[in-house]
Formats: structure tokens, C-alpha cells, sequence
């Protein structure tokens, strides 16, 4: 286990640091959340970079939500049940940017897709500690809710044929930032406390051309339920969060870049909440 740690840690960071991509053979693949994510905190090591913002990717709301997300049920000593909630990325200062973000396609392995999303703001730190964090601690720490544009890249090796398709691959995904490629951080959503953010529409266009909508979104209580179990979970693993730090909740729309095209991100009706924007030349 500790020696196919080391080895996928070892390869993804080779492919951070000299621009290539990882291609080794599937009994080395991740084959849990957990060891993926220790695969990550392990290739995080191993990179003299430093965390601009953080990702969280909730697979299983319920686990966290007390069932209060819909989703189904799990059945007593099922592998579901065991399996984490979800699981985090780091995106490094060097890949994130203030709105309008610039990027070259040479910046990443392959087209990126873009993914308009939301994301949370501290206004407090919240510092790796042995007593586990409340909710409502949580609740407290978040100073606002800002627009944010979530690059999706892979340093896995993929068939161009195949692309996006590999970004379903959850644990080769969780082992690498959970996908995170770049960053482009917005303004403030104007009112977001009184808004229902899980229904707020969201459009990206490139040009003047409308590419994608809403296809999901969380409440505020989902987004702090998120957090608070991968600040809790981070915690154990000697991580903390920093005042002032952004976390993205997850993808609202998305679409394959466009080399050269002026993406914008409107936030409500024709765009009353603000807007976001990215050119990836």
C-alpha cells in the first residue's frame, strides 16, 4: 500500500512539474477515495507550491445532510455506506486568478472544460485542531459566497477520443487536485444570504453565444455541510484553512473551452447578480 502511494505520488508529480501526464498500469490506479485522497495529500508533499484556494466534490450529500438532500438511502454495511461523502483538491496560487482570467491551452494536458460554480469565502482561519469543528463554527468562519470559474484538467493520461468522459473517474480524479486545473475567482453575489443559491440562474457564454446552463446547484446549508466535513476530515490529516481562502462546492454548468473565445459567466436573470470571465487563448 505505502510503496503504490509512493509510486503514483512520485508520477504525478513529475507530470506537475515537467508538464506531462501520468500513464501507468491499472494495478496502480487508486481504487478508493480514501487512498486517493492520501495519494493527493502525498503528491501534495512532494510540490514546493503553495494552496491558493481549495475544491470540494460531495458524491453522497446524504451521508451529511441527515438524508436531506433526497438522495437515496444506504443499506447497513454496504460498500456505499463506508465509502466518504466526498472528497477535496487544492488548486495552487499559481493557477488561480481574479476575474477576468487569462490562460493558455499550453497551460494544460488537454481542452479543459470549464465550470461555472459558486464558492465560499472564510472571513476566519480555521486551523487543524483535535477537536472536531461544528457546524456551526463552520456556519460562522464563511464571510461571503463569490462567483468562481473551475478549470478541469487532468494529469492522468487520457485518449483525446475519450475526453471529458475521464473526469468521471472518481478515484484517479480525487488522486489528482479532484481535477483542478485553474481557478478564476469573481465577485461577491449580491443578497446571497436571502437567494436560494440551488436555484439561481446561471448561463455561460462564449462571445455572444449562450454554450450552457444550470444543471444543478446546492443550497447555502448544503455548500456549510460540505465544508464542515472536509474541514473536519482535513483536520485529522493536519490540514487547516486559512482566513481569506476560497473553496469551490461543485460545477452549476459546464462546456469544453473554446481556444480563444471570451467565456462569461452571468449570475440571475440576464445577468442581475454579476458576472465572471475567462479567455484560455
Amino acid at each position: 500500500m505505502e510503496d503504490k502511494i509512493e509510486k503514483v505520488s512520485d508520477a504525478l508529480a513529475a507530470a506537475w512539474q515537467d508538464g506531462g501526464s501520468v500513464n501507468i498500469s491499472e494495478d496502480l490506479w487508486p481504487a478508493s477515495l480514501e487512498e486517493a485522497m492520501t495519494i493527493q495529500d502525498a503528491f501534495h508533499a512532494k510540490i514546493n507550491e503553495e494552496v491558493g484556494a481549495w475544491k470540494i466534490a460531495m458524491t453522497d450529500p446524504s451521508h451529511i445532510l441527515g438524508g436531506r438532500s433526497g438522495g437515496a438511502s444506504q443499506t447497513p454495511g454496504s460498500e456505499a455506506e463506508s465509502m466518504p461523502p466526498g472528497f477535496y483538491g487544492r488548486y495552487y496560487k499559481k493557477v488561480v486568478q481574479k476575474s477576468p482570467g487569462h490562460f493558455r491551452m499550453s497551460d494544460f494536458r488537454n481542452r479543459p472544460q470549464i465550470e461555472a460554480e459558486v464558492a465560499l469565502r472564510l472571513g476566519q482561519d480555521l486551523p487543524s485542531r483535535d477537536t472536531p469543528y461544528s457546524e456551526e463554527e463552520i456556519e460562522a468562519a464563511i464571510e461571503t459566497v463569490v462567483m468562481t470559474i473551475d478549470v478541469a484538467d487532468t494529469r492522468w493520461y487520457w485518449d483525446p477520443s475519450d475526453w471529458p468522459a475521464g473526469l468521471l473517474n472518481i478515484y484517479k480524479g480525487a488522486a489528482d487536485f479532484a481535477n483542478a486545473g485553474a481557478l478564476v475567482i469573481g465577485d461577491e453575489i449580491p443578497g446571497w444570504r436571502d437567494l436560494d443559491l440551488a436555484k439561481l440562474p446561471v448561463d455561460m457564454y462564449y462571445g455572444d453565444n449562450l454554450v450552457a446552463s444550470r444543471v444543478r446547484g446546492q443550497t447555502f446549508s448544503q455548500m456549510v455541510a460540505g465544508l464542515h466535513w472536509a474541514v473536519n476530515l482535513l483536520s485529522q490529516r493536519g490540514f487547516g484553512f486559512e482566513k481569506g481562502l476560497t473553496i469551490t462546492v461543485g460545477a452549476i454548468a459546464h462546456a469544453l473551452a473554446e481556444p480563444g473565445a471570451l467565456t462569461t459567466v452571468r449570475y440571475g436573470e440576464e445577468g442581475e447578480s454579476g458576472e465572471i470571465q475567462i479567455t484560455i487563448e
